[in-house]
């Protein structure tokens, strides 16, 4: 590794590449879970409790593409007083990834629930669904105030930093265990086919289950970056700064990319659905048979 020097500094081609790049993933967060969301909308067998859950990560993925990213490009530069407008700025900037990390959790968590409980879990009304996902969002306005204030005071970077990291250790270790209990569950005692709806909710936890796995591997590279030493990140070339930074965080937002492509993949009914969306040959969606949402 070289010092960075201040004749050191990126070519403006550079700059230019990675604005592109921004506004192109941007477009595509937008347009792809915004198909996916007017799928759900337009057939409403699409829309149970099984995937209420999954609508709700949808929406916090496309405002992440809608709001959260475009701030990206052009990132406002505090004043060290604090301001009411860009305390709003930074709420609204963190608000829709941490949703998206706390979606994550909830889903896993339900999964395991649905897997260990099935039968208990077939009980549970729509209203605790939605309950608990006005409950999220309010968890999430919470976290994202905690972190705005510290991001708004150079002398707090380092609460900044620990709030990030400790946000994204939690949300791993709940995927982690969830998962490892799920499987080792499945394993341990398989279903009889006949029980279909079991069944489909264990092909719903595989398919979530991806999922989770492509989210981890685009979110753990913005674990390490916040976690690399300020003396050793100095270290490092101003153009090379500029190209890690940029590459982490495309990489962090194409979490919210993949899912609705998982969901198209894994899930014929949804993959009909939108499939009609597009196209617009399709029956209409009162015309659908309530064909199981989990069939691969």
């Amino acid at each position: 590794m070289t010092n960075g020097t201040a004749e050191d500094n990126p070519p403006q081609w550079a700059s230019t590449m990675w604005f592109a790049v921004y506004a192109t993933q941007c477009i595509a967060i937008f347009t792809i879970n915004g198909v996916a969301l007017l799928a759900f909308a337009r057939n409403r067998h699409l829309r149970k409790r099984t995937t209420y859950l999954i609508i709700n990560l949808t929406v916090a993925d496309l405002l992440v593409g809608a709001v959260t990213e475009p701030m990206d490009l052009y990132y406002p530069q505090y004043d060290p007083r604090f301001s009411w407008q860009d305390y709003v700025i930074s709420i609204l900037y963190n608000m829709f990834p941490v949703s998206s990390l706390n979606n994550l959790s909830l889903i896993a968590s339900e999964r395991l629930h649905a897997t260990l409980c099935p039968f208990k879990h077939s009980l549970i009304e729509n209203g605790f669904y939605f309950k608990t996902i006005f409950c999220s969002w309010l968890l999430t306005l919470l976290l994202s105030s905690v972190i705005s204030v510290s991001e708004l005071y150079e002398s707090l970077l380092t609460a900044n930093i620990c709030v990030w990291a400790s946000l994204i250790i939690f949300t791993l270790l709940i995927l982690i265990i969830s998962y490892i209990i799920i499987i080792v569950k499945v394993r341990s005692n398989p279903l009889p086919q006949l029980f279909g709806s079991l069944s489909s909710d264990r092909k719903l936890s595989v398919t979530l289950f991806m999922v989770t796995v492509v989210s981890l591997l685009t979110i753990l590279p913005y674990a390490v970056y916040y976690a690399i030493p300020v003396g050793e990140w100095n270290r490092l070339s101003k153009t090379s700064q500029l190209h890690i930074g940029h590459a982490v965080y495309v990489l962090y937002y194409t979490s919210s990319l993949v899912n609705p492509l998982i969901y198209a993949i894994r899930m014929k009914e949804f993959r009909k659905a939108v499939k009609d969306l597009i196209c617009k040959t399709g029956p209409d969606s009162s015309h659908f048979q309530p064909i199981e949402l989990h069939t691969m």
